[in-house]
């Protein structure tokens, strides 16, 4: 009886442990066992992304000036705008002053008091002088050959500033080769001013019989010289007052951004000074963009996303691209309200970096896989595969394979690849490194394992 109480207690305990052994087998697979998820690839139209830098541009400027009459200048008093401002056309650019005006008035009211009174005794010395016909065919030809002598002077050194710029000179009266454009059309005027004064000099000399004693000659020349005198100060007196008048505000000649500005308070200005700068009618700030180092093809009408996230955000389409002095590609997008109503005004982000985001899609289908999935880099790219196997006793163990991949593109989470994935398992984010042949098993509620 003894005997088979021990028997049953031994069979008990084999039971028992061949249990454990089960147990803690089952135990061990599981922890040693690489864990994995599955992914299922898919078809369609990869969409990549990109994160650009941008920066407001102007690509075309205009110079605004005033028109201030010779000899006369303006004196700034007051800025209304600064750089990157958009302005209406009318609006108020600068408030001025004419420079020393009241001081300047007084000056010519002064010269033109003076060649008044010369005037008056001169024409009462000259009131025995009277020329007959030919004596006034004889000064008038003296005058168009004084006027064409002071054209062919001027054209003369037009001349010699251009030849000056190109360092070079005339030879023998006649145009170096290699002239610029500019100088041969100088050449041209100072040649034709030439024959004109010699044809007035000729009429002059066929005349000079006729010409007028050098007395009353020289009685004439000072009322005409007296003459020419008061009539310039007559007319720097009348520019002087127009000026005084409108020069209080300089506005604009057109809706527009400013660009640049040329000049300080307090500076002195004439026509010849640039004050600002400004885009052309109708012409805007652009975003550029910085393309160096981006894959994606970008062409006119390509998308970008300008500004931070929700409402700070603008969508504009690029309007042209080109290259930088510096080689680097770089695409156009016109500035509009919603870029300014997201990014705020031009004149405070006129020196800052944009944010732009880049979204382009594909244009074919391809097999789109999770961008963790594939391992390896270069050209050397791969994935792991799970092959279901069935083991000598009756159950059955997923294999990791190695199996190499052609990626085609790829953005921040997706990876485009020539292989047709859609019918097999991906293996990805295991929880310890994988091997080809090493059994894995999914994580809990994964399905496959």
């Amino acid at each position: 009886m003894s005997m088979k109480k021990f028997a049953v207690k031994g069979l008990i305990i084999l039971a028992a442990v061949v249990a454990l052994c089960i147990f803690f087998s089952g135990t061990v697979r599981t922890l040693t066992t690489p864990k994995v998820r599955f992914a299922q690839a898919k078809y369609g139209r990869l969409e990549q992304e990109a994160e650009l830098k941008g920066k407001i541009v102007f690509p075309e400027e205009e110079e605004i000036r005033v028109n201030v009459p010779a000899e006369l200048t303006l004196t700034v008093t007051r800025i209304h705008v600064a750089a990157g401002d958009r302005v209406k056309s009318g609006q108020t650019l600068f408030s001025t002053r004419v420079t020393n005006g009241e001081k300047t008035l007084e000056t010519l009211r002064k010269d033109y008091n003076t060649a008044q009174r010369e005037l008056r005794a001169l024409e009462k010395k000259a009131e025995p002088i009277r020329l007959n016909r030919n004596e006034r065919r004889w000064q008038a030809a003296w005058e168009r050959e004084e006027t064409a002598q002071s054209a062919e002077r001027d054209a003369w050194i037009d001349l010699q500033v251009f030849l000056s710029r190109d360092g070079q000179t005339l030879q023998d009266g006649k145009l170096p080769e290699g002239a610029s454009e500019d100088t041969a059309a100088a050449f041209d005027t100072w040649k034709q001013k030439a024959d004109e004064r010699e044809r007035a000099t000729a009429a002059r000399e066929a005349l000079d019989r006729y010409a007028i004693p050098e007395e009353s000659w020289t009685v004439l020349q000072q009322i005409a010289e007296q003459r020419g005198k008061m009539q310039d100060a007559e007319k720097k007196i009348l520019a002087l007052q127009v000026l005084t008048r409108t020069a209080e505000k300089i506005t604009a000649p057109h809706g527009g951004y400013i660009t640049q500005i040329s000049v300080e308070k307090g500076a002195e200005v004439d026509g010849d000074t640039v004050l600002l700068k400004m885009t052309p009618k109708d012409r805007g700030p652009v975003i550029r963009v910085d393309l160096t180092g981006v894959k994606q093809t970008v062409g006119s009408g390509a998308t970008l996303t300008v500004g931070g996230s929700g409402y700070d955000t603008a969508t504009v389409k690029v309007a042209e691209t080109g290259l930088n002095q510096e080689g680097h590609p770089y695409a156009d997008a016109e500035v509009d309200d919603d870029v300014i109503y997201a990014l705020g005004n031009i004149s405070a982000i006129l020196k800052d970096e944009i944010k732009v985001r880049l979204v382009t899609r594909s244009q074919e289908s391809t097999c789109l896989i999770p961008a963790s999935a594939v391992r390896g880099s270069g050209s050397s790219r791969y994935v792991y595969l799970g092959e279901t196997e069935s083991s000598s006793f009756g159950g059955s163990q997923m294999k990791a394979r190695k199996k190499d991949v052609t990626v085609l593109a790829e953005s921040g989470s997706t990876v485009s690849v020539a292989e047709d994935l859609s019918y097999v398992k991906i293996l990805y984010m295991e929880d310890r490194a994988l091997t080809e042949n090493c059994a894995v098993m999914g994580y809990a509620g994964e399905s496959g394992t």
